[in-house]
Formats: C-alpha cells, structure tokens, sequence
C-alpha cells in the first residue's frame, strides 16, 4: 500500500513540474522568464524564479521618462550591438525602481535575453546598455489588467504591501520594487501588468 502511495505522490510532484514549466498566458508567443509558483492568494503569488541573463540600462531622476530608456533597449535588439544581430523580444519589460533620500529615483529597465542566444549574447555597443546575470530569487507578486500607469503601479504595489504586512512571515525588501509590462502599446484587450517586490528569509 505504502507503494502504491509513494508512487501516487511522485506522479502529483511530477505532475506540479510540468504545470508550473509550462509558459504562462501573459507570456503569448515571447520568452519569458520561467518560475514556480510557491504560494498562490487571492491578493498575491510568491514566485521562484531561475537565473537568467538581461540587457539594462539605467538613469537616476526626478522626472521619469519610461521612452528614453525604452529606446535604448529597442535600439540593441533591432542590431546596436557587436556584430548586429537582431534579437527576439521577450517579455516582460521590467524596471526595478529604487527612490532615495534626495528625492531622486533610479530606474533600472531589462528586456530579457531570448534563451537562444544566453549563452552567445550579442555585446551592446551603447556605453550606457549593459548585459546582466540575474540570480534565482523569489518575489511576490500583484497581477492586474488594463493599460498600467505610474501611478497605478505605486497604486498596486501599496495593495500588495498591505496584503503582505498581514502576516509577520511575509519578509520583503522595502528598499526597491519592480514594475513590469507583458503587452505592446497596440494590445488593448487581455492586457496583463504585475508589480513586484523581493522576498527576503529572516
């Protein structure tokens, strides 16, 4: 009997793997970053996710301008690189925001690299284009739909603060957040939008 469980459980396990590699909706026809799912809300997710490899750039202001640095990405997957190659897009466009004490702001935008060319990744040949290996972490996570402003990111990101400070175990950090876009401009129906922040251990 004992058997016959252990194998029932295995085949659950196994079952779970595959349900949770496969490419979520959001994602349509794009790489996308792959993760788990490890707690899943009515308000929230907490996701692992896999090391990865990115393309950023970067500016510190007071008045964001989400175009600039959107260019500047688009700019190297149409060919501004060595030896100029165009690169798929993938989704999301990331930005980890990370206000200070002065009243600046550093945005960090990301497009992730297709997981054809990680391993070969075209070099960007603007100074201000950087590639990154970003680490396995985990994050939770405010899904929502419809065309996503700043506003409505600070909006979201303070339902999930809420929803997170509930619990003393919900352990993040405060220092920076993570807006992300899966859909172009020219998407106007099934829209998907997330705001993140990173889970840290006690």
């Amino acid at each position: 009997m004992w058997s016959s469980i252990l194998s029932f459980v295995s085949l659950l396990l196994v079952v779970q793997a595959a349900t949770d590699n496969v490419k979520p909706w959001f994602c349509h026809k794009l790489d996308c970053p792959k993760f788990t799912v490890l707690q899943n809300t009515t308000d929230y997710q907490l996701r692992h996710y896999i090391p990865s490899k990115w393309v950023a750039t970067n500016m510190t202001v007071t008045t964001y301008s989400h175009g600039q640095l959107f260019q500047k990405l688009f700019q190297y997957i149409s060919g501004n690189n060595v030896p100029g190659q165009k690169v798929e897009m993938t989704a999301p466009v990331v930005t980890t925001v990370i206000p200070d004490t002065d009243g600046t702001t550093m945005y960090i935008m990301h497009f992730m690299i297709p997981y054809a060319v990680q391993a070969n990744t075209p070099v960007p040949n603007d100074s201000d284009v950087y590639l990154v290996d970003v680490p396995a972490m985990d994050v939770y996570v405010k899904s929502f739909g419809g065309f996503a402003r700043d506003n409505t990111y600070v909006t979201k990101l303070q339902e999930l603060k809420t929803s997170l400070d509930t619990s003393a175990t919900n352990l993040y950090d405060s220092s920076q957040f993570f807006t992300l876009g899966y859909d172009s401009p020219f998407a106007f129906i099934n829209r998907h939008n997330e705001v993140w922040l990173q889970a840290v251990k006690a």
